[in-house]
């Protein structure tokens, strides 16, 4: 019933409580254990306001439902003032279901929303700890056969080889860099939502 549009679920929700407000008149008050149960059948559609439609949703379908038990309940008065407070106390939870169960619609589709945005960063993350790792696994040699240069100033033909190796791993730097610039450029970041 999640991919329903709104007015089939505004439907649905009416005529639920057109039902249950039918059982609940009819229901006689010297059942009192009927009337709890028919009474009950209200959470479905607050549930479903709540969930279809979020807080709002939540709000208006336990609000309608409370003015539409308001005056069943005047009737319990006349006939027990303890059923009559039961019946209060009903509303009151009603009207604290409603918002409770559309508030969690609402933090959860937030947190759908976010959360493609978290997968986005996460994978920036990763990138840039294998660019980092690659960088610095080219760094490592460099270093070391500068090192050796300056201890190996004598040497002309070991310092010619440190040389060709420093510019390789240099070269690799410079078009990691590149590679990394032109993506940038031409692959414009997409908003993840």
């Amino acid at each position: 019933m999640g991919s329903l549009h709104k007015k089939t679920k505004v439907r649905v929700i009416l005529v639920v409580t057109a039902m249950v407000t039918l059982l609940y008149y009819l229901t006689p008050l010297r059942l009192p254990l009927l009337q709890e149960l028919v009474t009950r059948f209200f959470y479905i559609p607050i549930i479903l306001g709540g969930l279809w439609f979020g807080l709002w949703g939540g709000v208006r379908v336990s609000l309608f439902l409370t003015l539409i038990c308001i005056p069943h309940a005047f009737m319990a008065f006349r006939y027990d003032q303890a059923l009559f407070y039961d019946e209060l106390l009903e509303l009151l939870l009603f009207n604290l279901i409603g918002p409770v169960v559309g508030a969690l619609r609402d933090r959860e589709s937030r947190q759908r929303a976010f959360n493609p945005k978290l997968q986005a960063l996460a994978a920036i993350g990763e990138t840039v700890s294998l660019v980092a790792h690659e960088i610095k696994n080219m760094m490592i040699p460099i270093r070391r056969f500068l090192r050796r240069i300056r201890e190996n100033q004598n040497s002309g033909a070991k310092v010619a080889s440190y040389l060709e190796i420093v510019e390789q791993e240099s070269a690799k730097l410079e078009k990691m860099v590149k590679d990394m610039l032109s993506f940038a450029r031409f692959a414009p970041m997409q908003s993840p939502c």
